[in-house]
């Protein structure tokens, strides 16, 4: 049937697109547990790297390795990774640093090369690691896109108390949340150069940020602090 362009018709017709709209739905799966507290089934790290506490939380250990002057010092045994890839999704989880800490949550990364080949969200005690360390640049403090960009605000709690994190990644665009704030909202595709960001500072990243992989493991950095992590969920896109 050939309908005449009347201003009535006009209205029906937007009103059947925003229909259309409304009821269209969402995209992403059901969120699957990565972590309760019951078991690492979905992780792989070295024995003895990760432990579940009498709590049920997720933490890690640390060796004491001999130095080259004779002095002893506590090292990191590892990371955690997910045994599969993950490219799309999102990602919830709460940590708690210990005083000074510095950890990570690594994304769409290669676990044998996980700086140069991949993501990392800062863990950062702010204030306690740059009372030992001085003072650090904005893009390698908490809630930062690491070396990439800084946070756009802090609204992490002191160590020894739990913060909430939920981490978005879907095609280029990453977003991360604190708390329930937003404090980085990125394009990957920004980062065109290697070993330097878009507002022209420098970067440690061989690879433009940009070229690589979209798809990769999710890990939680040790680093020779201890920090602790619970109830991580993802949900992918």
């Amino acid at each position: 049937m050939i309908m005449r362009p009347t201003a009535f018709g006009l209205v029906v017709c937007l009103f059947a697109v925003s229909q259309v709209i409304a009821v269209a739905p969402a995209s992403g799966g059901e969120p699957v547990t990565l972590f309760d507290g019951s078991n690492t089934d979905n992780w792989e790290f070295s024995k003895g790297a990760w432990v579940i506490e009498d709590d049920g939380t997720l933490s890690c250990r640390m060796e004491e390795v001999k130095q080259k002057n004779g002095t002893s010092r506590k090292k990191g045994m590892g990371y955690i990774w997910t045994q599969k890839d993950y490219g799309n999704f999102e990602l919830t989880l709460s940590y708690k640093l210990s005083e000074g800490c510095n950890s990570g949550v690594f994304f769409r990364t290669d676990p044998s090369n996980p700086v140069q080949a991949g993501f990392e969200i800062q863990l950062l005690d702010d204030e306690g690691f740059q009372k030992s360390h001085g003072k650090k640049d904005p893009k390698n403090l908490n809630g930062s896109f690491y070396d990439a960009r800084g946070p756009m605000s802090d609204p992490a709690k002191p160590f020894g108390q739990w913060n909430h994190l939920k981490l978005t990644c879907n095609g280029p665009q990453v977003r991360v949340e604190i708390n329930g704030e937003l404090v980085n909202d990125v394009n990957v595709d920004d980062w065109k150069t290697p070993m330097k960001n878009p507002d022209g500072t420098a970067n440690k990243f061989k690879t433009a940020l940009k070229e690589l992989p979209r798809t990769g493991r999710i890990g939680f950095q040790n680093h020779g602090q201890v920090v602790w992590f619970k109830n991580v969920t993802i949900r992918e896109l």
